[in-house]
């Protein structure tokens, strides 16, 4: 379906340019844009690299482990149900990865922990309680140095890039709480 909708938005883009005369510019415009996307991608690819690394390191040193101990309380009650050590940490590689900003990177570590809690589902195709409260406090999960946005706002020519930090804090904390709250609604009304 996507390759349709973009086929018709170039389509569309291309008609647009030729009625309008300036296909020349539309042309210029479109390779102009292509080759800034490729040093976005670049970019960003730095930075996934770097975190994804960094996690693995940490689940392989037993760091990831030490700070499941830490947070059990809150995973205890965020999954009152879940028991499955690795599960578990990859969801703490996920959140860890939100937490520190890495949004992209936290990408990879969260379909491998929607894949784990699929499985633990039965792969039904009604998500368990685990699978909604993850995917929730996951897509509004707080983020203390939001470091693909800073790095965004620096690349766009930001005299202060990092502005953004407080805001995206309480926006974060906000949401998340708001999250949980809504999921722990379902889960009793469910019950």
């Amino acid at each position: 379906m996507m390759n349709y909708i973009w086929a018709g938005m170039l389509i569309t883009g291309v008609a647009f340019a030729a009625f309008r005369g300036v296909l020349s510019a539309f042309s210029e415009s479109l390779m102009e844009s292509c080759t800034d996307g490729v040093y976005f991608v670049i970019g960003l690819a730095g930075i996934m690299a770097v975190w994804s690394g960094l996690m693995n390191i940490a689940k392989d040193s037993g760091l990831i482990d030490a700070f499941a101990r830490l947070v059990r309380p809150v995973i205890r009650f965020l999954f009152p149900k879940e028991r499955n050590r690795e599960t578990i940490a990859m969801i703490l590689m996920s959140f860890s990865a939100n937490i520190f900003g890495a949004g992209n990177s936290a990408t990879i570590f969260a379909l491998k922990s929607m894949v784990m809690l699929d499985e633990e589902n039965g792969r039904s195709p009604v998500a368990s309680d685990a699978m909604c409260m993850f995917l929730a406090v996951n897509m509004s999960m707080i983020q203390i140095v939001p470091v693909t946005i800073v790095k965004i706002r620096s690349d766009a020519g930001s005299e202060d890039p990092g502005s953004i930090i407080i805001p995206s804090i309480l926006a974060g904390f906000a949401s998340m709480i708001v999250s949980i709250a809504v999921c722990k609604f379902y889960e009793r009304k469910q019950a």
